[in-house]
């Protein structure tokens, strides 16, 4: 069953509570959360996100979220605990205590894999259902470069 946290959960008190509804018990399916469509028009920020699916979550501040609403392929990352920055203030509320990373966009699911691996954070691969127009935000990336030449240029 997935589990689910505000970003004021995961920032100040990752030990709290899920977003939870008592009332999810009384069925015997599966009911999530209503969820919204990241619409890609803009760079999605941390401040955007209501409710984040917890992918892994441990002591000392380690976890990784995926946004879930609004739904994007946008990740955090909390990599520990960190006293020594100033307060972050994220909608209204001030943050102090976690170190995080997010990952946006085009190839952010493979970048959080890795930056699992190397963070030793152990991840399971599962099979999800991708919207047609959504398949290009999971084509493997191309880091080579492309050169156009004009028509009449000469080696």
């Amino acid at each position: 069953m997935p589990f689910f946290k505000s970003t004021y959960t995961i920032l100040t008190k990752q030990d709290d509570h899920e977003i939870f509804d008592p009332n999810w018990f009384d069925s015997d399916t599966v009911i999530l959360p209503p969820k919204t469509k990241w619409s890609y028009d803009r760079e999605m920020q941390i401040e955007d996100v209501d409710i984040w699916e917890i992918l892994y979550e441990a002591d000392a501040g380690k976890g990784i979220y995926a946004a879930y609403s609004p739904y994007a392929e946008f990740y955090l990352v909390t990599i520990g605990n960190d006293y020594r920055n100033p307060q972050k203030i994220i909608n209204g509320f001030n943050y102090i205590g976690r170190e995080w990373e997010v990952y946006y966009g085009p190839g952010s699911q493979q970048r959080v894999f890795q930056r699992a691996k190397e963070l030793k954070i152990p991840l399971s691969l599962n099979n999800t259902w991708v919207d047609p127009d959504d398949l290009w935000l999971y084509q493997p990336q191309d880091n080579s470069k492309n050169f156009i030449f004009p028509n009449n240029f000469k080696i």
